[in-house]
């Protein structure tokens, strides 16, 4: 089953992920990847090495390349979008 989008609201998208089976984002840096419930295995273009999260654990991706999130079994992850910047010579 392809990732699976299972809720959207301001700044978040949260997925239903099966193994072999990546969301791919590109760019997105800035975006903080939140494992909510199993096994993220998240590979970035250009990074040496790939990262794991466990649920309750976070991730922010830290270039414009590709980026790469699959499930070890079956897992759930939010994708949330960056603070926006403040505006420059406001109050």
């Amino acid at each position: 089953m392809k990732p699976e989008l299972i809720a959207v609201s301001k700044g978040l998208a949260e997925y239903r992920l099966t193994e072999n089976q990546p969301l791919r984002l590109s760019h997105a840096p800035g975006h903080r990847i939140e494992c909510l419930s199993g096994t993220a295995w998240i590979t970035v273009q250009g990074q040496s090495a790939d990262f794991i999260l466990r649920a309750g654990q976070s991730f922010e991706i830290p270039g414009a390349g590709l980026t790469l999130i699959d499930a070890v079994g079956a897992g759930r992850v939010r994708i949330r979008l960056p603070a926006p910047a403040p505006a420059a010579g406001g109050w």
